[in-house]
């Protein structure tokens, strides 16, 4: 059935019979019965491969919906692109990851965000695409799980892509003594100490409201045919 496909995809039960509901809304899609498992097929794309056609979009826009309904709170993020240039802020909702903002943010700057984060995998940590650069002062080593207002460390699985990021902060992802200063890169203030982090891992809370994230100058993307760097 398409619930099934839906959930089969990596989407929670819930967010997905929204999704059908979605498709169905003779408003919107008016999908019949009959044409559900087909439409979301069409959706999903080329999935193996993480060519996504627009189910991960539709479905970010009615786990949206579902938060605005939930009463969710709005948590901003500060972006520092790597060039330099003017930081931006994104809008985005308590339970959202930074990477679905990228994906599914409607605000100006989610429309920015995306044109320096690939999120090449759809978030299953398959690459490095969307790995960023975090404030130390928005670090807790104890704080596993990243609970409350404050990130703890990468889970081992995070830290294995990390090894594969462009220019990850080294000395400091695998808890090692020492932090590492983000040249080159526009953090906060050039040379502050950063921590390396995957976007699609960082889940924003309301106490993470106002978390300072700076972009590195490039990327690695393993789904790339010739595995080479991407310059942005």
């Amino acid at each position: 059935s398409a619930l099934a496909f839906i959930v089969e995809r990596g989407y929670e039960p819930r967010l997905a019979s929204a999704v059908i509901a979605t498709l169905k809304d003779p408003s919107g899609w008016g999908a019949r019965d009959g044409e559900l498992l087909k439409t979301a097929e069409q959706l999903a794309g080329a999935w193996e491969i993480g060519a996504d056609a627009g189910l991960g979009a539709l479905a970010a826009a009615v786990e949206r919906e579902m938060a605005e309904t939930a009463g969710k709170a709005p948590v901003s993020v500060v972006i520092y692109p790597a060039s330099g240039e003017r930081p931006f802020t994104v809008s985005a909702l308590e339970g959202q990851t930074l990477r679905d903002v990228c994906e599914s943010g409607v605000d100006g700057g989610a429309r920015i965000l995306r044109e320096y984060l690939e999120c090449a995998c759809s978030g299953v940590m398959a690459c490095s695409t969307c790995h960023v650069y975090v404030r130390e002062d928005w670090f807790d080593p104890a704080n596993a799980g990243d609970s409350g207002g404050k990130l703890g460390p990468a889970s081992e699985e995070e830290q294995d892509m990390l090894d594969l990021a462009f220019e990850p902060n080294e000395r400091s992802r695998r808890g090692l003594p020492g932090l590492w200063s983000c040249w080159g890169v526009a953090v906060t203030r050039r040379g502050a100490d950063c921590r390396s982090r995957l976007g699609c891992q960082i889940v924003l809370s309301r106490e993470k409201d106002g978390l300072e994230v700076s972009l590195p100058p490039g990327a690695h993307n393993l789904f790339d045919e010739f595995g080479g760097d991407r310059d942005l």
